[in-house]
């Protein structure tokens, strides 16, 4: 379970943040729908400890983390897919997912190459490519990917980091409907597995096949939260998202 209190911050005299609260279960996929331009990534990073607020509280499990810096998070695994892209372009599609591992590989102050990981690790890195139909291009150079293939690249690398809550920012920005289906059924699997999702997403049809619970922000603070049928409903969710 992640639990985020009270979360509120300003900057100079502006509200960013006002009173947000938040719970995600192991297994559970939430989505925050948020209008651009109004606190969206402050938000994110706020949870990540990029920024701290100025009232908050954050809880994994039973444990306050409220405190620990981004590093430390990150060791809670808390991990997150940016807008921007987090790979390595310069790197193979294999060596980027090696990377997941990056702990197995360093040695007294040195990296080690990837041939030293244990064949276990090797075959998990092969079955995750296999699962988002990339591993014809292991050997590729990253930026010869797609849009669409980058980003699957980079939370098929968190689901090898063993990440426990995914906040995953527009995971489908400048993806094509047909090709959604494979981020779809990459977090399906991270769901199925008992992690926590939180995505931040405008598209209503895409959500709506696998979340569980829906917080709608609207002037900087919960608005409206529910079921993805019981949001749709509500006449002011219907007004401001759908006209």
């Amino acid at each position: 379970m992640f639990r985020a209190e009270n979360i509120h911050r300003w900057v100079g005299k502006i509200d960013i943040l006002k009173w947000i609260d938040m719970h995600i279960a192991s297994g559970e996929a939430v989505w925050l729908v948020w209008p651009n331009g109004c606190g969206k990534t402050s938000f994110l990073n706020t949870v990540n400890g990029f920024n701290t607020s100025t009232t908050w509280s954050f809880f994994l499990d039973d444990t306050d983390i409220t405190s620990l810096s981004v590093e430390q998070r990150a060791l809670s695994w808390i991990w997150r897919v940016f807008q921007s892209f987090g790979i390595f372009k310069g790197l193979s599609l294999y060596e980027n997912l090696a990377l997941a591992y990056v702990k197995q590989l360093w040695w007294k102050h040195k990296l080690l190459p990837i041939s030293y990981l244990p064949k276990p690790i090797k075959d998990e890195i092969e079955h995750v490519l296999f699962e988002v139909d990339l591993r014809d291009k292991k050997d590729e150079l990253a930026w010869n990917l797609s849009w669409w293939q980058m980003r699957l690249l980079e939370i098929a690398r968190l689901y090898l980091q063993k990440t426990r809550l995914f906040l995953l920012d527009e995971p489908t920005a400048g993806v094509s409907p047909k090709l959604k289906e494979k981020v779809i059924e990459l977090i399906k699997k991270i769901i199925s597995l008992e992690k926590m999702v939180l995505i931040v997403e405008h598209d209503f049809s895409f959500l709506g096949q696998f979340v569980d619970k829906l917080y709608v922000i609207e002037s900087w603070k919960n608005f409206a939260q529910g079921t993805y049928e019981q949001v749709k409903a509500n006449e002011k969710v219907k007004e401001i998202y759908f006209g």
